[in-house]
Parts: C-alpha cells; sequence; structure tokens
C-alpha cells in the first residue's frame, strides 16, 4: 500500500517553465515510489510464500495441518486464560504459565513427527537475511558511515558564504508505503509535516499477536521540505541541516508464543538530502537511529534526544554541477519500521519528530 502527496508555491522571480520542470519531476518522483513500493511487496509476498513451501516440505502437508490444528486449539486456551485472568501478579502467573504449558505442548509435538529442527532453522535463517537485504536495498541508507552531531561539532564559519533557509518553507514531500503478511493488522503511519513551522518526522507501529508460522510487516515513511537553489560556483551541493528536537522516543517488545520461535524487529531513522532537478539524485543518507532486536523476549523504551536538544546533518549531493545550475533540493527525514516473527508477538513504535529551523547551502567549489 502507498500513498504521497507534495506542494510547491511559486516562487518569485522563476520562470513558469523552471515551475514546469520542478512539477513534472515531483509527478515522476511519485510515480516511481508507487513503482518501487509494488516491487517490495510482490518480492516480500514471494519470499514469504517460498520460505512457507520449504517448512512444508520437511514437515510433511499431514504433520503441517495437524500443527496448525494445535496451535489454533492452543491459542484458544490461551486466550480463555487471559481472558479470566485477575489484574494482579496472581493474574500474570496464571497467564505465563498457560503460555509456557502451551510452549511445551508444542515442541513436544514437533519432537514426536520427527521434525527436522536443524534444517528449519537454515531455512529460517536464510530467509531473515532476504528479506533483510530486500528491504534495505529497497528503502536505501547511508553510502558510509554518517551520524548526526552535536552544536559544538559543527564549523563555526557555516554561517558564511552559505545561503540560507529556514520556515516557512516554499515546498514539501510526504510518502509512506507499507506491507505485511495475513496476521498482523496494517501497520500505521502518521505525518507530523507543518512546512510554515519547519516540522518533520513520522510516528511509526508495527505489532503482531498470535503471529504465525512467517509473519512480517514493514512501514516506510518519509516527509521534507523542498526549495529551489541557485548553485554560484562549479561543484557539489554541501548543505548542513539544524534539527531541534521535539520527540524521539522508541519502543517496543517480544513476546514467544509458542512452538518453534524466532524474531527480528527493526527501527531506523535518517535524515536525508535528494537533488530532483536537473537530475534526480539517488537518496544522501545521515543516520540518526539504527536500532534492531532479535530473539523471543524483550522489551525497551527508550530516547534518543532529549525534547529541545539540537541536532545537526552534514550531507553532499551524489554529484557535481556547473556553476549557475539552478537545483531543486529536498531535505527532511526517512523512518522505516519492521519485524519479521515466527511464534513471537511483536510490537515496535517509533516516533521521530523534529524542527528544521535551518538549512545552510553551498557549493563545494566555495571553499
Amino acid at each position: 500500500m502507498f500513498s504521497a502527496g507534495f506542494h510547491l508555491e511559486p516562487t518569485a522571480g522563476v520562470p513558469k517553465n523552471v515551475q514546469r520542470m520542478a512539477a513534472k519531476v515531483s509527478l515522476q518522483l511519485q510515480r516511481e515510489e508507487l513503482a518501487r513500493g509494488q516491487s517490495l511487496d510482490n518480492t516480500l509476498q514471494r519470499l514469504s510464500r517460498e520460505y512457507q513451501t520449504e517448512i512444508r516440505s520437511i514437515i510433511g502437508r499431514e504433520n503441517l495441518q495437524r500443527y496448525h490444528a494445535l496451535r489454533r486449539a492452543l491459542r484458544t486456551r490461551v486466550r480463555e486464560v487471559v481472558m479470566k485472568a485477575t489484574p494482579t501478579v496472581v493474574g500474570e502467573q496464571d497467564i505465563e504459565e498457560a503460555r509456557l504449558q502451551a510452549a511445551e505442548e508444542s515442541r513436544k509435538f514437533l519432537g514426536e513427527i520427527g521434525f527436522n529442527m536443524a534444517r528449519a532453522s537454515i531455512l529460517r535463517g536464510e530467509y531473515h537475511t532476504r528479506m533483510h537485504k530486500v528491504i534495505s536495498e529497497a528503502a536505501g541508507g547511508p553510502q558510509e558511515p554518517n551520524y548526526l552531531v552535536l552544536p559544538d561539532m559543527v564549523p563555526r564559519e557555516i554561517h558564511n558564504p552559505w545561503r540560507t533557509y529556514q520556515p516557512p518553507y516554499p515546498g514539501w514531500l510526504w510518502i509512506y508505503s507499507r506491507d505485511k503478511s495475513d496476521e498482523p493488522p496494517w501497520p500505521i503511519c502518521t505525518s507530523y509535516l507543518d512546512a510554515a513551522a519547519g516540522q518533520l518526522g513520522t510516528f511509526s507501529q508495527t505489532h503482531v499477536s498470535g503471529a504465525d508460522d512467517s509473519d512480517f510487516a514493514y512501514v516506510s515513511c518519509r516527509t521534507a521540505m523542498r526549495f529551489l537553489y541557485d548553485l554560484t560556483v562549479a561543484g557539489r551541493v554541501e548543505l548542513w541541516m539544524r534539527l531541534r528536537c521535539i520527540d524521539t522516543s522508541y519502543s517496543g517488545w517480544l513476546k514467544d508464543e509458542w512452538g518453534w520461535s524466532d524474531s527480528s524487529c527493526h527501527q531506523k531513522s535518517a535524515a536525508h538530502l535528494r537533488v530532483l532537478m536537473p537530475v534526480l539524485e539517488d537518496i544522501r543518507y545521515s543516520t540518526i537511529l539504527d536500532y534492531g532486536r532479535t530473539g523471543t523476549d524483550a522489551n525497551w523504551s527508550r530516547v534518543y534526544v532529549e525534547a529541545g536538544e539540537e541536532r545537526w546533518a552534514h550531507l553532499f549531493s551524489a554529484d557535481a554541477y556547473p556553476g549557475g545550475t539552478r537545483l531543486l533540493l529536498e531535505v527532511g527525514t526517512s523512518e522505516r519500521n519492521y519485524f519479521w516473527t515466527n511464534d513471537v508477538s511483536i510490537h515496535s513504535a517509533m516516533t521521530m519528530r523534529w524542527f528544521l529551523q535551518n538549512v545552510y547551502v553551498r557549493s563545494t567549489g566555495e571553499q
């Protein structure tokens, strides 16, 4: 599933043909993003089907049907305990005991039918590696180690001879894509974009309870400001983003269900720069957050940057341009929130919300 929106205010002194070209580039980008999202959806679904076929080949169709029937019965039994449990320590103990007993019965069944756990573990590892690779390649990522920096690490001469941009920004973009297997609900993505105030960022959430043999959910979100910049002398675009934190909290949990369990959960965020015109470049990234958890049981709740604190992102365009070139630039943040799970319930929530106070731009030829 894919959705997007963009806008660029008419700019005084900018010829109509340049404004039309900027709008055309935005439409082209939206079509490309849609095609990329559809391709990713198709690939994730295909990988899931292939993995399930491989698992069926080692467990057998009849045994797989018996295993699924057992899982449904165990899930119903555990849910009945959860519904009847009192909101006390004793109630929590009753629920945990029911979960442990269900897990033991599931493992016992797999042992009785001679399930090849070693072979299944290899297949599971290969599937997880392919899923992670496909998602990472589709969404892009930092081309080299590049993280946000503290204000005292920013060069003092940044304010001159740089061109400065600040709210209200003349253009903006929001875009997101998401996908899931059968069991999880649709991932959530909420935009905080406000070009007038210079606000960027998103809230994203993925979740599954009572996970199946091979479940996944994925959401990718991007919010950005857009503006035109005239390159004074030949060179690459060099850019600093001055970000003030509103909220950078991320949390989640993994809870083992029963049976043959494993999972992998990822929360990622990055500041980005993209040249949209005169040519459409690949996105350049500066990492904000790169967090992941694997296994069967975990719980986390953290804040990356305290509200009100500043961080700076330092980015360069991929290509160099002749002096006098008019460029359409996009600067913002990108988030990815996704998981793969086998018999592990997962909840993953991430808020990345900033004020883009200033953007400083110059040509590397001015150094």
